[in-house]
């Protein structure tokens, strides 16, 4: 447990590193570099943080100690012990070390790697239980207060994408937005309403291209991360960062092909469902 703890410590510290300096640097790569790697960045230090890659490097071998072929071997003479003559020295006698004054700090530290360990188990079970239980009440929520509904236009979205799973079209009376989830079960939520044609098209691209992306399952994986490293501030960042950066990374692979009209139409959808 204890060597766990260390590898995370050590993980965490460089995912602080990491994220500070993106963070940086922000305001410069946001103007240089396009939406998709500011979202391929931000996931690439979370793998950092739990893929101990410093372990994979090899240590020194014996190869490294043995002298090669050509290298001079040394010979030292070593003396027989009768021939060795003892050294003169203050006393036989045991001197007691002199006790240093203040905190042993060995010993504070000793202590807290035996326990930290716990308070840090404790604290990512604490994280998990309370994200599932906010997850599955949202779900059984949504269950409860929705029905299924079909649309022709979101399954021709579904060919365009070339998505054959099944994946259900539920109208919701509790939400002001559309959203999809589940990993294993998707459904795309929609609030009640009518939504005429273009704008239904536009709702129905951007969570199908979150489908399409596996973009749920990144979300869900940078919530682990985040279980893992509870106790690092700059991990709740790097999870806001890759979800914005999830967004606009998908609004611009979704309009990427779309004229300028519908360009425009898009955003307003967008931003009258946000407000």
């Amino acid at each position: 447990m204890t060597e766990l703890f260390k590898t995370v410590l050590i993980l965490s510290s460089l995912g602080f590193a990491l994220t500070a300096t993106l963070l940086c640097i922000k305001p410069v790569t946001a103007k240089k570099f396009p939406a998709r790697w500011q979202y391929y960045i931000w996931i690439t230090v979370m793998l950092c943080m739990v893929v101990p890659v410093y372990k994979f490097i090899p240590e020194a071998t014996v190869d490294n100690i043995i002298p090669q072929e050509n290298e001079p071997v040394k010979y030292v003479e070593v003396l027989p012990v009768d021939n060795v003559t003892k050294l003169p020295t203050q006393t036989d006698e045991y001197i007691a070390e002199p006790q240093k004054d203040g905190l042993d700090f060995s010993k504070i530290l000793s202590f807290a790697m035996r326990y930290l360990p716990y308070v840090w188990v404790l604290g990512m079970i604490i994280y998990l239980v309370f994200a599932f239980s906010s997850y599955f009440i949202f779900l059984w929520r949504k269950r409860k207060n929705s029905s299924e509904c079909e649309n022709e236009v979101f399954e021709k979205i579904k060919q365009e994408l070339s998505i054959n799973r099944r994946i259900p079209l539920r109208m919701a009376s509790d939400i002001s937005s559309p959203v999809l989830v589940g990993v294993f079960f998707p459904k795309v939520y929609v609030p009640c309403g009518e939504l005429d044609e273009k704008q239904a098209r536009m709702v129905f691209m951007h969570e199908l291209t979150h489908y399409k992306r596996h973009d749920l399952a990144v979300k869900w994986f940078s919530l682990f991360v985040n279980a893992i490293h509870w106790f690092n501030p700059l991990s709740y960042l790097l999870c806001r960062n890759i979800s914005d950066a999830c967004e606009v990374s998908c609004d611009i692979a979704v309009t990427k092909n779309m004229t300028q009209e519908e360009q425009k139409l898009y955003m307003k959808t967008i931003l009258d469902f946000a407000r």
